[in-house]
Formats: C-alpha cells, sequence, structure tokens
C-alpha cells in the first residue's frame, strides 16, 4: 500500500471514529420508544382519584381514548396519601416497562424530582407543574384564566341585578386544598369579579380534602348565610357539597374542569373548564410520533385548553353578559388582558384594570 493510500485510510478510520462517537453521544441523550408498535403508559392518580367527576376522571378519559385511538397498553394507580406519591413513581420507573410515566396533579412535584434524576432515560410527564428537568414534560395551565371569566359572569350577574342588597355583594371560592394552582384559581375568579366591580368582596376557603363533600357543603352554607351568592368550586368530589349547599341556600355555584353544569343545571351557572383528557391524549400521541418533548409547556385560553361551558345549565344568563364575556375572552387571549397570578399583585391590578362598559 502506498503512502498515499495509507494517509487516505488513516483518515477514513478518524472520520468513521468521529461518526461513531456522535452516533454514540445522540443515543446517550434521545429518548427511545421501546416498542413502536406497542407503547406503555403507567399513570398515577392523585388523592382524590378516580370518580372525582372532574380532574381524575377527565384524564383518565384521556388514557381511554388514547388507548382506542393509539392501541397503548396502560396501567393506573391512586394515591392513599401524598406519601405515596414517590413510592408509586419508583415502583413504574424502575420496571424499564414504560415510554412514559404521567403523574395527576402538582402535588406529585416533589417525588417527580427525585424519581426522575434517579431514572434519567425514564419520560415523565407532571400535570399542574412547571418545573424544567431534562425527561420531564411540565404541563402548565392558565388557572387564573380558567376561572376569571366564571368571575366576570359573576360580576355582571350581581352588577346588573336591580335588586340588589344594600350590603357589600359577595362571592366565595372554596379550595379541596392550599395548593399554589388552585390559589391561582382562587385569584383568576376575584379579579374577574373585582374586574366588573371592585367593590365585590371574596371569601376563600379550603376544605383540606378533595374527597369531603360534607365538610365542603358545610363551608358553603356558611359562605352563603354570610351574604355569598355565588361559589366557585375547586375542589375535587368535594365540590359536590358546594353545589348540594347552593340548591339548599337558593344560592349558585360553578364546576370546574369538565362541564359539571349537569349535576344540578338550576343551581351551576357555568363550568370553568380545562380540557384534561385532551392534554393526556396528546402527551401520549408525542410519544407514539416522536414529538414529546421535555420542559414547561404552558396553556391556556389562547390554546384552547380552558375555557368556561354554560351548556347544560338552566341558569338564566342574560345574551349580553355572554357577549361581554367573550369580548373579554378576546383580550385575555390577545393579551390586552393580563390577569394576575397572586395576591400580592391583585390589588394594583384591580386599580388599573376595570371593565369600562
Amino acid at each position: 500500500m502506498t503512502l498515499k493510500n495509507k494517509k487516505i485510510m488513516l483518515l477514513i478510520t478518524l472520520v468513521l471514529i468521529i461518526v461513531i462517537a456522535c452516533l454514540d453521544k445522540y443515543n446517550q441523550n434521545r429518548f427511545e420508544v421501546k416498542n413502536k408498535e406497542l407503547i406503555r403508559v403507567g399513570i398515577i392518580f392523585n388523592e382524590a382519584g378516580l370518580g372525582d367527576k372532574a380532574f381524575n376522571d377527565l384524564c383518565y378519559d384521556g388514557i381511554l381514548k388514547a388507548q382506542e385511538k393509539l392501541g397503548i397498553e396502560f396501567d393506573y394507580c391512586q394515591s392513599k396519601t401524598k406519601d405515596d406519591y414517590e413510592t408509586l413513581g419508583r415502583e413504574y420507573a424502575k420496571t424499564k416497562q414504560y415510554d412514559l410515566i404521567i403523574s395527576v396533579g402538582g402535588e406529585q412535584e416533589k417525588a417527580i424530582i427525585k424519581i426522575s434524576k434517579e431514572f434519567p432515560n425514564q419520560k415523565f410527564t407532571l400535570i399542574d407543574s412547571n418545573i424544567e428537568l431534562p425527561n420531564v414534560s411540565s404541563i402548565c395551565t392558565s388557572w387564573s384564566e380558567q376561572t376569571f371569566l366564571n368571575g366576570v359572569i359573576a360580576g355582571l350577574s350581581i352588577t346588573n341585578n336591580s335588586k340588589q342588597e344594600k350590603n357589600k355583594p359577595v362571592v366565595g371560592v372554596i379550595l379541596g386544598k392550599d395548593l399554589e394552582h388552585l390559589r391561582q384559581g382562587a385569584i383568576g375568579f376575584e379579579a374577574g369579579v373585582r374586574y366588573i366591580n371592585p367593590d365585590i368582596k371574596t371569601m376563600v376557603a379550603v376544605v383540606d380534602d378533595f374527597s369531603n363533600p360534607a365538610k365542603a357543603k358545610e363551608i358553603a352554607l356558611l359562605m352563603y348565610k354570610k351574604g355569598a351568592q355565588y361559589i366557585q368550586q375547586l375542589a375535587g368530589e368535594s365540590g359536590f357539597g358546594v353545589f348540594s349547599a347552593a340548591k339548599e341556600a337558593d344560592r349558585y355555584a360553578f364546576g370546574v374542569d369538565g362541564n359539571q353544569n349537569f349535576f344540578d343545571p338550576d343551581y351551576i351557572v357555568s363550568t370553568a373548564t380545562r380540557y384534561a383528557n385532551e392534554i393526556i391524549y396528546k402527551e401520549i400521541e408525542g410519544i407514539k410520533n416522536y414529538t414529546w418533548s421535555p420542559g414547561v409547556h404552558k396553556l391556556g385560553l389562547k390554546e384552547n385548553v380552558i375555557g368556561y361551558k354554560i351548556e347544560g345549565s338552566n341558569v338564566k344568563i342574560d345574551s349580553k353578559i355572554i357577549e361581554t364575556v367573550e369580548k373579554i375572552k378576546t383580550s385575555v387571549i390577545n393579551k390586552e388582558i393580563v390577569i394576575p397570578s397572586t395576591y400580592e399583585g391583585l390589588d394594583t391590578w384591580i386599580i388599573n384594570n376595570k371593565y369600562k362598559s
């Protein structure tokens, strides 16, 4: 072999070594579907569990749709306490059998932060979170936007009521647990009410249980007794106690997540919807199509993931109110109205943002 040929062979060898090294690095950092024909998903529900007729049930509906449309297999488990999240997540990850592990609810954030670092090649999706991790897709929906329009409906209805009482008008918000995203929902509802009428007072209470309708009913009845005309529930299954209280007190309530107007149409005005089923489906579809990506994914009215529904309610709302709500919705989508997500900024926001009819 001539010296020239030896140099060519040496150059080819060096190129091949570089290519192989690059491919190795690429393969170490990319996520692979374990079996393109059969995708397996594990889903961990929060303490509210299945049967809440809201968030968890919607997520389950999304995974059933993925099973039907995408041909996946899935396993699921329910957490009895917050201490279960880490144990259940780790058990799924240790099997190395799941293309995606989905954790339902921001309560599972601490567990996922820990487990995702232990299993860097495992893909996770976490709903109601905004953590940045290389193998976690954090879905962060705007809770303040989700409930804002219900607040607008309440504010307009109270303000337009010619029989309004002399005392300051009052509304309420009842949370299942004191969680950040639910607090943002409470802020959004209050912002919507006070955007229309800054003099309306908002009471906020926490059940501290997503599965205690009786306790939620007691709290709601007390709010109605104190003058609340409308209550926005953000309490999971406990929220059904709010609906029961609305009927007993002959007042009104707002639902959340899946359309809940049908449960008591004479007393539920509207539902602050969030299509968690579509979020779950698209995350799994991303696995199937190799488009799934880690990072924080913020979704709101603009993405049509959240909104409000009056369908199914028998409560009469003036058509002019709905026209106004739709105009305000467009303003939110166009960022002409930016809803606060903290109490610290709420009062200042109210001063600087007031609806002009």
